[in-house]
Order: C-alpha cells, then sequence, then structure tokens
C-alpha cells in the first residue's frame, strides 16, 4: 500500500502575506506623520492623558526606527493603549512596513526646593559668583 504525500511547497516561491514596503523616509517625512495622526487622534476625541502624549516629539533614529521622548514611564503606559495604530500609521504614511517605534523617557532634573535663606543665597552665588564678594565687603551674614 501506497501513501500519498502532500505536495512541497518549497517548489513554489514563498509569498508574504502583506506586500512588503522598505522605502526611505527622512526626518521631516516622520514629523509630518506624526502631526497628522495627533490631528487624526484628536478629530476621535483624543483623552486628556493622550493628548500629553500627543505632544511630545518624534524623530527618525535608523532606516526603520522612529524614537518618541517620554517624560515618565506613565507617558509609556499611554502610548501603550495606541501604539499599535500609530505604528500601522506610520507604517503607511511611510510607506515602509518595517517601521518600529523606540520610546525613551528623558531623564527627570530634580530640583531641590530653597527653604532658608543661606539656600537661597548658596544657590545664587552658584549663579553668580560675585555675590560672595559682595556678601564679604558689605559684612552680610545670613545664619541667624
Amino acid at each position: 500500500m501506497r501513501t500519498r504525500q502532500a505536495p512541497t511547497t518549497s517548489d513554489a516561491p514563498k509569498k508574504p502575506l502583506l506586500e512588503e514596503r522598505k522605502s526611505e523616509f527622512s526626518d521631516e517625512q516622520v514629523k509630518e506623520s506624526w502631526q497628522a495622526f495627533i490631528t487624526m487622534r484628536k478629530e476621535q476625541g483624543a483623552s486628556d492623558m493622550e493628548q500629553l502624549v500627543l505632544g511630545r516629539v518624534m524623530s527618525k533614529l535608523s532606516e526603520t526606527q522612529v524614537k518618541i521622548l517620554l517624560d515618565s514611564q506613565l507617558e509609556i503606559s499611554i502610548l501603550e493603549r495606541f501604539e499599535s495604530e500609530l505604528v500601522q500609521h506610520l507604517r503607511k504614511s511611510l510607506d515602509n512596513t518595517f517601521v518600529t517605534i523606540e520610546k525613551e523617557v528623558s531623564e527627570e532634573e530634580l530640583t531641590k526646593n530653597l527653604y532658608t535663606s543661606r539656600e537661597k543665597f548658596d544657590y545664587m552665588a552658584q549663579q553668580n559668583p560675585a555675590l560672595i564678594e559682595l556678601k564679604e565687603r558689605l559684612g552680610l551674614d545670613f545664619d541667624f
């Protein structure tokens, strides 16, 4: 008894499910596409939280990557809610099916609140060292 073998598909060339496009794009095109997406989301009634993320800057990172600079981890979680829609929009408008998004969180500068006269003076003296000389000439003392 002979068994039938299924026809092998390795003989036929494999066809991708979607047509792959890898057009080059510029940083300016990324920004234009980002602005078009922002307009579209606002017309759809984007929430205040989404608008916070939509106000961020997007730029070209490499031939297939774009980068968005966010302020916090919270903004990353907000972006993840509509990230797939954004990627689809970018791929279509930039005519490149390999576009991906790199999310980067900028480092926040911690600012120290200045409470005492000494802290305020030290901060100002750091900005303008001539204040130290002025303080000494006038005989001022902040430790009272």
